[in-house]
């Protein structure tokens, strides 16, 4: 603690400490900027609702009043006009001058304890405010009311962090929308958890509502053929209004606003979202859809509709852009309707921010973009429509390798006219389980300043609840009433919102902001268990998409690894993950059983141990904090144990289904039947890891869970039945071959002795962080050492840029353990930076590839040094490799 004398401080400061009063002194003394933002009195306010719900008697002291608390809490503003701002000026020694950073930091005033809380803006003060005002709810009844509050000094990890929402179901976004208490506590939920934006996408597969969004709000002078069939003024009014409101309570907690304008014409296909009765009908609109557009008036409706739009809501702060055959435009119409739209902005709003989604964005575009100077990022999806790890991937499916829907294709080129909003489409795999991760987050967060970017955004579980389904449907319940423990279902999952949110803003977040949470939930003893279970199974999903994932079940709006078996098992065993560089897919593993292949890659074998035991530890701990926990009604952990055990059998599912794909894929090539014979036995002990699922869901579950096109909705007792059948189909198969057709020679799976080959290698690397003159050669060296000996060494490289296959050159041996491979300069791509990677195999046919994905970011990037006015050309080399944060230079008194 920073001691200030009283004669010191008083110098500063202009409030007066009374000492000695006859009045009874209150608790705590709150001296404020007397006119904070309204982010700022969001902060405050927050804080005394804390102070009154801890029953600590407190004041709030205007500045230049007397001061009569025990404890004085200082906040304000580096420009505010009350005393924290002299005090920072002289005291707040590190404190980052940028936006959102904040300062908490004890003081003594003449021997009476003060904490200084600060903010470089209002958004700063606020999260400082709230933090202090969840760490005093932690007191245990000490006399010390500010036991629990750390000094801190941080600036924002991730500048953009942002959460994001579907409108697919009008009664259930209606439900949302009109509710003014589920905004304050979904918007509360949001500054407790450092998100600053919040997207909501109007249209996507959702049968044409809001296809396109303008007539849902008014309508357009000049176009009486274009309305909404059901809507009437009155109701365009309210819509007006509430979405004003939104945007300004919004605003009131320093959370931005950005608009996904999606669909521009409804004409059915993929925007009905798989249900055939929502397809498009001429002259026979369904209720909640938009009549009157077509080829002739749509680029001129539009241009008066999007400018309307922009006045109507006129302290909106972003716009999300889709350019693709998806939003209902043809292909001959994409780029003068695009072009059209960004002029509008240009015209009308020439400082909004619009977002364009990637998937089918030309270069053409881009130009046009630059050239009319809209302020503009592109939005790529990091990890298909699904979560996968927590990098973006090294090598993505053949698929999509030479088009833009998958991830960044070759959009980080130079010079760099945009930057890149990092989309986490979580949205087809956190659907309904529980999940949190400070580890993920982290290294997601880490990976979202590649190419010098500063923002992201993650899908809210749920986000296509009641999709597909008939728009006046009411709204199922996820959990069945004995089993509810919440008011708004987006409680449930708060310990996603809070790592995603906080570890975005300080990767440093300390453990005690989860551990507290969960102890309070929990208990002291079944807590901490269930942390670590829930982090634990947290990564269950993003391993099953990257490595035994079919590419077929891409979408968000037709796959959902949490509850489907992901096809019968000859789709399955076809299924080459969706990172072909660091995963082998199971028909590699046949071929390596076979002798023919030799892979650095994780094999699926590998894979199945780490599920299997990644089951077993998540099960043992919940067997612990059950015995703790007791029979005491606790609803919530009743939720979070079912939950978690699910989670553990679909691990184990996926576990014993591995050895199943690969004994499938070994009949394909030798057509043994003992193979085959091998594949059936699997497939049952998968089907049997299945139907512990079913039973772990018992009655929590709603059934059927609406959350889709069929067969997507449901429920796990479904894919029991289809299970089964398919394990009908393998034995219709086996039944062509004699019954005692005698077994070949030829091999059969192998169960991996390790979760991961790190063990047998040692690697000693230093990564090239200065940036290298384009143009010139580069060169890689590595010291590696295996106790079995090294077979060979081989770098792998390629431009960031995922149109390209990586290419190999032996790393050559130079004395005992050193390995060096010089890429030549005429294979470095000056548009783009260089990425790499090492991979290795050991004289015992054990393979790794160095970075350990397992740990890290499983490549290295390589800056290269090219001309001034080329932004990002060598700054920053090392911020997006190991620690993407900038210095927060932050002395401690």
């Amino acid at each position: 603690m920073k001691t200030v004398s009283r004669t010191g401080l008083l110098s500063i400061l202009s409030f007066t400490l009374l000492l000695g009063s006859c009045r009874p002194s209150p608790e705590v003394s709150i001296v404020a900027d007397s006119s904070p933002g309204e982010p700022a009195r969001h902060g405050l306010n927050k804080l005394m609702e804390m102070l009154d719900s801890r029953h600590i008697g407190y004041e709030r002291v205007a500045p230049g009043a007397d001061v009569r608390g025990r404890t004085v809490i200082i906040a304000g503003r580096v420009q505010g006009d009350g005393p924290a701002a002299r005090l920072l000026e002289k005291e707040g020694d590190g404190m980052r001058q940028t936006a959102e950073a904040l300062l908490i930091r004890r003081i003594g005033l003449n021997g009476r304890p003060a904490l200084l809380v600060g903010g470089y803006d209002d958004r700063g003060l606020m999260y400082a405010l709230l933090e202090v005002a969840e760490r005093i709810g932690w007191n245990d009844g000490d006399d010390d009311v500010l036991q629990h509050v750390r000094d801190v000094c941080s600036a924002p990890d991730i500048g953009e962090r942002g959460l994001a929402m579907y409108t697919m179901h009008r009664t259930h976004w209606e439900n949302r929308f009109y509710s003014e208490s589920f905004w304050t506590e979904y918007f509360d939920m949001m500054a407790q958890n450092r998100f600053n934006m919040l997207e909501i996408l109007f249209g996507y597969e959702n049968g044409g509502f809001m296809a396109p969004c303008y007539p849902y709000f008014f309508h357009v002078e000049g176009f009486p053929e274009v309305r909404m069939a059901d809507i009437t003024p009155a109701q365009q009014q309210r819509n007006v209004a509430a979405m004003n409101r939104v945007i300004d309570m919004a605003h009131a907690r320093g959370i931005g606003l950005r608009l996904g304008i999606w669909d521009h014409i409804y004409r059915g296909g993929v925007q009905a979202g798989g249900n055939p009765d929502f397809e498009y009908r001429e002259g026979h609109p369904l209720p909640w859809q938009v009549t009157g557009l077509d080829s002739t008036n749509l680029n001129r409706y539009t241009r008066a509709a999007f400018a309307r739009f922009l006045k109507t809501f006129p302290r909106l702060d972003a716009i999300l852009f889709k350019t693709n055959n998806e939003s209902g435009l043809r292909e001959s119409e994409l780029h003068e309707f695009s072009v059209n739209f960004f002029e509008t902005v240009k015209e009308n709003a020439p400082d909004m921010m619009v977002d364009i989604h990637s998937k089918g964005v030309t270069d053409t575009l881009i130009r046009s973009a630059v050239r009319l100077g809209i302020k503009f990022r592109i939005a790529p999806k990091f990890w298909m429509e699904q979560m996968g790890m927590p990098f973006s991937p090294t090598h993505i499916n053949r698929e999509d390798q030479h088009n833009r829907r998958h991830g960044y294709a070759d959009l980080l080129r130079y010079p760099q006219h945009y930057r890149m909003l990092w989309k986490l489409w979580n949205g087809g795999t956190n659907r309904a389980f529980l999940w949190g991760s400070p580890e993920y987050a982290r290294r997601f967060a880490e990976s979202a300043h590649l190419y010098d970017s500063d923002a992201f955004a993650v899908y809210e579980p749920l986000a296509t609840k009641m999709e597909s389904q008939p728009h006046d449907a009411e709204p199922f319940q996820l959990l069945n009433p004995p089993y509810r423990y919440y008011n708004y279902e987006f409680e449930r999952y708060w310990y996603f919102f809070r790592t995603f949110g906080l570890v975005g803003y300080d990767p440093d977040t300390p453990d005690d902001v989860w551990n507290r949470e969960f102890e309070k939930r929990f208990g002291k003893t079944a807590g901490p268990l269930l942390r670590q279970a829930l982090d634990e199974a947290s990564a269950i999903l993003p391993r099953i998409v990257a490595s035994c994932y079919p590419y077929s079940f891409f979408p968000t709006t037709s796959a959902w690894p949490e509850k489907q078996r992901l096809g019968d098992l000859p789709l399955y065993a076809s299924a080459e993950g969706s990172d072909l560089q660091q995963f082998a897919g199971f028909d590699e593993e046949a071929q390596v059983l076979l002798g023919k292949l030799e892979t650095a890659g994780t094999l699926p074998s590998t894979t199945s141990l780490w599920l299997t035991q990644r089951a077993a530890g998540i099960l043992a701990k919940v067997a612990e904090a059950e015995k703790a926990i007791g029979h005491t009604g606790n609803k919530e952990y009743r939720a979070t144990a079912t939950d978690l055990k699910m989670l553990a059998n679909l691990a184990l599912f996926h576990a014993r289904r591995i050895p199943a794909a690969v004994s499938y894929r070994l009949f394909v090539h030798t057509r043994d039947v003992a193979a085959l014979d091998e594949a059936i036995r699997h497939e049952q002990n998968a089907a049997d890891a299945w139907k512990q699922i079913v039973d772990a869901a018992a009655d929590v579950y709603a059934d059927p869970i609406l959350i889709g096109k069929k067969p997507l909705s449901g429920h796990w007792k479904d894919e029991w039945t289809m299970l089964n059948r398919g394990l009908e189909k393998l034995k219709e198969q086996r039944s062509a071959f004699a019954p005692d057709k005698p077994a070949d020679t030829s091999p059969r799976y192998r169960a991996a002795p390790d979760t991961d080959n790190s063990r047998y290698f040692t690697v000693v690397h230093a990564a090239i962080d200065t940036a290298v003159p384009a143009g010139r050669a580069v060169t890689v060296t590595a010291e590696i050492d295996a106790p079995a000996g090294i077979k060979w060494v081989r770098l792998q490289y390629r431009a960031v840029n995922q149109y390209r296959d990586f290419e190999m050159l032996p790393m050559t041996a130079e004395g005992t353990h050193t390995f060096r491979a010089t890429i030549p300069a005429g294979k470095i791509d000056s548009q783009y930076d260089l990425m790499y990677l090492i991979e290795m195999m050991d004289r015992n046919g054990k393979g790794f590839i160095y970075p350990d994905f397992n740990r890290e970011t499983p490549y290295r990037i390589v800056r290269l040094k090219r001309q001034a006015g080329d932004v990002g050309h060598a700054d920053g080399a090392d911020k997006y490799r190991k620690n993407p944060r900038h210095p927060l230079a932050c002395r401690q008194p």
